[in-house]
């Protein structure tokens, strides 16, 4: 494979720390790769965009790094450059000590997930023991209670070079406890720059969160919808076949354009990931800020390399106090992708400061659901296992039911995980899958079981002389959606509650002569038995036996599909032995004639018009006889 060795450990390194501290002049000494590309970050001595170097560390691990702004009016591009993170090098100039940018950027860092990382005291040259002593003790203090507590603290000169092979030892021993990030999981890589390259078209860089990705494959890019195939990979200016979890790429995208892309979108396996307006998230109110945090603010929100403006509501609380921590509801001025897990970090309108952030708990958060949480909900959300999680997302989804393909992107998890738990979910009833992998949770399927036994039920009872419910009439009557109606109708069919007879569904062990229906076809029979070839309409018929016209109706439709009466039209019906009698008569009739008139008919059967005309015409539709203009000629066959 072109690139090197791809089996390597890649980790992410970051700086971050005030501006003008030294964090590009210490990954220039560190790397002798120049990080500041801008003529105007040259010129005004500051970073403003994103720089990156790489570094490969004497035990093999590849170092990717990620060179942010310090000032103030660039931390949403910090941010943007930290997504992926694994260390950070958190740089203070020794001869200034901690600043405002400082104290911020470690508790974006915290915010944002990152375990660990090393404290550079740099400009280790301009600076005497005594002052070096004083600042240690100062960053102790900046530290304690932070994920920085125990990380090493090296000082070093980026104009001398002492302290870089200190560092390096101290970056060694922090890379070996960097859990790799997951290729199980689905591809996924933010754009945190978008560039075009003459003869190749748009290219997108980022950090890869997950997964893998290789040449040729197609991705999608949110939260536009549009999709690629991926013409060309670089790593770190080494063109590669396939980009994994943890590395820095370039990823050249043929079918797009630069108008098409910016920075905050997301590159990622299609159909996977979804965008969103409305999430639910964890809120840590950062302790610097002054006063409580009211139920409703506005700021700028960052997810990944995405920055939004937003409206964050505050749930179960009127206020949280600095330091304080509640869920909170944040609505999107624009969507965006993100997943559950994913840090963000919010911050002011006007006055560029990091009010505070947390985790997403739910990338997709419903309308009005926030009136209605509970303590167990977010439990299961923040900390719950794989198997609770998709429980609970599958009875939030009701009867509309939870596509397994998208809880990759939702719980940002690997597919195969899902698989088993879904399939120990459903061996205990708590949620069904369809076979289209359309989820449901058991209350939901139960509910509707409990619908279509008791609709079949309540059919049999008014419509005792029928054999079932059609398919399509219960699925009506039940008015489930179609997916949730066939699988809960499924399972009854399997277990034997229902049966079907072609398209009627039926309960089991049901007949339609049960109950009163023994006393009542019995006599209907017997009525058109008398009635001969004489039957009186549907009305007379109901009178005489004292029945409603909508009984003997049940009672005619049995006898008919059983076949002993014969409907000739919507009044009259024949009981069989007396049509087939008929018929006899008549077939002898032909074997002298060719033609049959309904005179003829009047003298064979004894018959007046009102009865004859519907006769003909039904045998005529049986394919009996075939009218002709001198009367009816019998069919051969």
């Amino acid at each position: 494979m072109t690139g090197g060795d791809r089996s390597v450990k890649n980790i992410i390194l970051g700086t971050a720390g005030h501006i003008d501290h030294g964090k590009t002049a210490f990954i220039r000494a560190l790397t002798g790769i120049e990080c500041d590309r801008l003529e105007e970050e040259k010129r005004r001595g500051i970073t403003i965009v994103l720089g990156y170097a790489q570094l490969t560390l004497p035990s093999g691990v590849k170092v990717g790094i990620v060179d942010v702004p310090g000032h103030e009016r660039f931390v949403n591009r910090m941010v943007a450059g930290a997504a992926g993170i694994d260390v950070v090098a958190l740089v203070i100039a020794a001869d200034e000590g901690v600043k405002p940018q400082t104290v911020e950027h470690l508790h974006i860092c915290r915010i944002l997930g990152i375990e660990r990382g090393i404290v550079v005291l740099n400009k280790r040259d301009l600076v005497d023991d005594d002052l070096l002593f004083l600042l240690r003790e100062e960053v102790r203090d900046l530290v304690r209670g932070t994920f920085l507590e125990d990380a090493p603290v090296v000082a070093v000169s980026s104009v001398t070079g002492e302290g870089l092979h200190e560092f390096i030892a101290a970056l060694e021993e922090v890379a070996a406890a960097v859990r790799e990030k997951p290729l199980s999981k689905p591809f996924r890589m933010p754009v945190d720059a978008v560039l075009t390259i003459t003869g190749f078209g748009a290219v997108v860089r980022g950090t890869v969160l997950s997964g893998s990705v290789a040449v040729g494959e197609e991705v999608e890019i949110l939260p536009s919808d549009l999709r690629s195939r991926i013409r060309g990979l670089q790593n770190h200016g080494r063109t590669v076949a396939e980009g994994r979890a943890g590395e820095r790429l370039a990823i050249n995208l043929p079918d797009a354009t630069t108008e098409d892309l910016k920075r905050g979108m997301v590159v990622a396996r299609p159909g996977i990931f979804r965008a969103t307006r409305r999430v639910l998230c964890l809120f840590d109110y950062l302790p610097y800020n002054k006063k409580p945090l009211k139920t409703v603010s506005h700021g700028q929100f960052h997810c990944l390399a995405a920055k939004v403006n937003a409206r964050m509501e505050l749930v179960g609380v009127e206020k949280v106090p600095p330091g304080g921590r509640a869920p909170a509801v944040v609505s999107l001025d624009r969507p965006l992708s993100c997943a559950l897990g994913d840090p963000f970090v919010i911050r002011g309108y006007g006055m560029f400061t990091t009010v505070g952030g947390g985790r997403i708990l739910h990338p997709l958060f419903p309308e009005g659901k926030e009136t209605s949480l509970s303590p167990e909900y977010l439990r299961v959300l923040s900390s719950g296992t794989t198997a609770e999680r998709i429980s609970l997302l599958a009875a939030e989804a009701g009867r509309e039911g939870l596509e397994k393909k998208g809880l990759a992107g939702i719980l940002n998890e690997n597919p195969a995980e899902i698989d088993q738990a879904v399939a120990a979910l459903g061996g205990r009833g708590e949620v069904y899958e369809d076979e289209g992998g359309l989820l449901f949770h058991g209350e939901v399927v139960g509910a509707v079981r409990r619908l279509v036994g008791v609709t079949v039920a309540d059919y049999h009872r008014r419509n005792y002389l029928r054999a079932g419910v059609n398919r399509e009439e219960l699925s009506v009557r039940v008015a489930a959606p179609p997916r949730l109606f066939r699988l809960a109708l499924g399972l009854l069919l399997a277990e034997g509650e229902l049966q079907a007879e072609g398209e009627l569904i039926k309960a089991r062990g049901f007949h339609v002569t049960d109950g009163p229906v023994n006393l009542l076809l019995p006599q209907v029979e017997d009525l058109y038995r008398r009635y001969g070839l004489r039957p009186e309409d549907p009305d007379a018929s109901a009178s005489a036996l004292k029945l409603d016209r909508r009984r003997l109706l049940e009672a005619l439709n049995h006898l008919c599909r059983t076949g002993r009466l014969i409907r000739l039209n919507a009044e009259y019906y024949l009981h069989r032995e007396h049509l087939e009698a008929a018929r006899s008569a008549l077939k002898n009739f032909f074997k002298n004639n060719e033609i049959l008139t309904p005179n003829d008919v009047r003298d064979l059967l004894g018959l007046t018009r009102r009865h004859i005309i519907p006769l003909l015409e039904y045998l005529d539709g049986v394919k009996f006889t075939a009218r002709t203009p001198a009367g009816r000629r019998l069919l051969k066959g």
